[in-house]
């Protein structure tokens, strides 16, 4: 027994030495070789897209990318985890090259100390009364250097037990490609960790083509609607679309912004045109824009039939919100019917509805004196729309993966099937209104009655946002340019025509995106709603550049919350929870007592 003891122990020592060294000289042959990492998710967000590929492959020669990043001991909490993970995606991104892309990582803050201190070592040596000083350090130079690339640190704020401080880090990815312009990520946050693929892609595609993509932008400086020029001469209405252009911009598009008008037309060479529609457009402008149609130029357009205003109730109960209708006067359907499409006429109403901030105004007396406080309160109504996920389209890349919509005051969309199945266009619906949605008549500045229809008065999921390809007829085809419109309160004589050419011969096939709000485009709606700087975004590349980037930026991690529990489902749950192991329990004894009997 003793010998068979020593045997075993023997035997079991040398096969985990065998079974040690074999594992160890397995990891040192497949060290070097990167097989990629398996993707379990759902959606598959880290799986790199087909489309990674299909523009890597594009490359005429190597790109190189930078990586300027602060170690790990510097970082905040928050941020210790960013230069292993981005490393991870650049790995990813050098394998899929096969080789025509190369990355490396730079620590500047330790570099500038480094160089800093060997220079102070070369002046000491010259110099026998530098020799007896402590070297300084001087982290200029190199900071010099990369703020010339569009480097440089940023603040960030820390948080660690009792401490909080803001912490100056770098971290930039520079990507240089033959001898073009270097282009620069100046900001790689752990909070756009997951745009991060799209954003690398993005400018290497740009790279490549070496042309910076112009597009038209309606419109230009504001112009005060022809219902309000004599009441409000001498003000001029604010810019409501700066956020909209200036996010254009940062994604690299060259922007140009126009009125239609004679002495600002339409820019040349333009390959996408966005036409955001707030007040009635001249028949000179909607031919202009028509003739972009005909030619080829793709075309983003937005307007909605109605704005409201909301107020508190006149003699109602406290608390209580009138809402009145302000029609727009848009009139694109002029132009949209000969597409396919038009914006609905009536008032627009959703049960799936979000709420805004309604000032609200109460006196309260002090002694002898009254004093008027502003307070604001939270109103939803069903002219405030909200969009979720489960009406957005996640087949299109245009709308893949955008969470929810603020569709504020906007308009249903009536699909024209003659059209469309007469000119052969290819009609795809990119989100809808929810399964509640109804319309009602106008009756001028009255108040809108909100009340929900009957049952049976629903319209079900109307479209809100559609995406149109194919030849588009137009309606001004080889008929004369109509005259541009004098300017309103002057004697002028129409201006002269700066194109008298006709819309003629066959329309050049195309793409158009239509949205029945224009709302959600501006200022204040787009700055605070994330989803909404996405769908711009996406629709003007996926109009200009192409469908590749799109489906890149659209992988997102979708948060899957709980759904709230029913009543019954609360009741059977706790009903299994109780009586389930009980159960289990005597039917088993029932079982072995029935076996034993046996």
């Amino acid at each position: 027994m003793k010998d068979l003891k020593q045997q075993f122990i023997r035997t079991f020592i040398i096969g985990a030495v065998l079974l040690s060294g074999i594992a160890i000289l397995v990891n040192m042959i497949f060290n070097n070789l990167n097989f990629g990492r398996f993707d379990l998710t759902a959606e598959q967000v880290y799986k790199l897209s087909p489309s990674v590929k299909k523009i890597l492959s594009q490359l005429e020669a190597p790109i190189e990318l930078t990586y300027y990043v602060s170690s790990s001991e510097k970082m905040p909490t928050t941020w210790k985890n960013l230069e292993r993970d981005v490393i991870d995606k650049l790995k990813e991104l050098q394998l899929a090259s096969a080789g025509k892309l190369t990355y490396t990582v730079f620590d500047p803050s330790a570099e500038e100390e480094k160089e800093a201190v060997e220079a102070d070592k070369e002046e000491a040596k010259e110099s026998d009364i530098m020799q007896q000083q402590k070297p300084k350090p001087d982290r200029k130079k190199i900071a010099e250097k990369l703020y010339e690339k569009g480097v440089a640190p940023f603040g960030v704020q820390s948080t660690e037990r009792d401490e909080f401080a803001v912490k100056r880090i770098y971290s930039s990815i520079v990507l240089s490609y033959l001898d073009r312009k270097e282009d620069v990520i100046d900001q790689v946050r752990p909070e756009m960790f997951g745009n991060l693929e799209y954003e690398i892609m993005a400018r290497i595609y740009k790279l490549i083509s070496n042309k910076q993509p112009k597009i038209g932008f309606f419109p230009s400086d504001p112009e005060m609607p022809p219902q309000y020029r004599q009441q409000f001469m001498q003000q001029r209405p604010p810019d409501q679309y700066t956020s909209a252009v200036e996010l254009l911009q940062n994604a690299g598009y060259n922007v140009v912004r126009t009125n239609i008008k004679a002495d600002d037309p339409i820019p040349d060479d333009i390959q996408t045109m966005v036409v955001m529609a707030d007040q009635p457009l001249n028949d000179r402008q909607l031919y202009e824009i028509d003739r972009l149609v005909h030619d080829g130029v793709r075309l983003i357009v937005a307007g909605q039939s109605y704005n409201y205003q909301i107020m508190p109730s006149r003699g109602g109960a406290p608390g209580t919100f009138d809402v009145m209708a302000m029609p727009t006067q848009v009139n694109l359907n002029k132009l949209l019917r000969s597409y396919g499409v038009e914006i609905g006429a009536k008032i627009f109403m959703d049960r799936s509805s979000a709420y805004i901030q309604i000032p609200t105004y109460r006196t309260r007396r002090m002694g002898i004196f009254q004093v008027q406080e502003q307070a604001f309160e939270p109103v939803t109504k069903p002219v405030i729309i909200k969009i979720n996920a489960e009406d957005i389209n996640t087949n299109v890349s245009i709308s893949n993966k955008i969470s929810e919509l603020f569709y504020l005051y906007g308009s249903n969309l009536n699909i024209l099937d003659e059209i469309v199945k007469k000119d052969t266009l290819q009609e795809t619906t990119l989100f809808t209104s929810s399964n509640y949605s109804w319309t009602t008549e106008s009756f001028g500045y009255a108040p809108v009655n909100t009340s929900e229809p009957a049952s049976d008065a629903y319209l079900k999921h109307q479209p809100l946002g559609v995406f149109l390809e194919g030849k588009f007829a137009s309606p001004n085809l080889d008929k004369d340019a109509p005259a541009w419109p004098a300017t309103p309160g002057s004697d002028e004589e129409p201006a002269p025509e700066t194109s008298a050419e006709k819309i003629e011969g066959p329309a050049k096939p195309n793409k158009i995106i239509c949205y029945g709000n224009a709302n959600m485009f501006k200022n204040d709606v787009i700055g605070a709603v994330d989803s909404h700087k996405s769908l711009l975004l996406n629709s003007v590349d996926a109009l200009t550049l192409g469908d590749d980037l799109i489906h890149i930026r659209s992988k997102n991690i979708v948060a899957r919350r709980v759904k709230e529990t029913s009543p019954a489902g609360k009741a059977v749950t706790k009903a299994f929870v109780i009586w389930f192991p009980a159960l289990v329990f005597i039917f088993a004894g029932i079982y072995l007592n029935i076996k034993r009997r046996k």
